[in-house]
């Protein structure tokens, strides 16, 4: 894996910590259904949010090689679109990169 890959993963993993801040504030209001994540790209100067349904954003964060991101934001390089919604893609990491995704996920502890 590059120097590169493993940055683009950390900071992948690093966006993923902050959106499941986010995740449990919400969850302790209530009533969320739709909340605004940060894309989880592998920018490290990336702002930019997504309005995402709390149900699929759980069901993404199952998975811990995928990540949701703004469109055009995905690394072909890196991995593969395995969704498209109209205001942020899910994409799965493959190889190196969904081996190094796997190891930061903190549900996998």
């Amino acid at each position: 894996m590059s120097l590169w890959e493993e940055r683009a993963a950390r900071n992948e993993a690093l966006f993923r910590e902050v959106n499941e801040e986010i995740r449990e504030v919400d969850r302790r209001f209530g009533g969320v259904v739709t909340s605004e994540f940060v894309c989880e790209c592998a920018n490290d100067q990336c702002v930019e949010r997504v309005p995402v349904p709390r149900d699929l954003y759980i069901a993404v964060r199952s998975e811990p090689r995928r990540f949701i991101v703004a469109p055009g934001h995905e690394a072909s390089e890196l991995e593969t679109v395995v969704e498209r919604h109209d205001r942020f893609f899910v994409v799965e990491k493959q190889g190196p990169a969904g081996l190094t995704a796997e190891r930061l996920d903190p549900s996998g502890d």
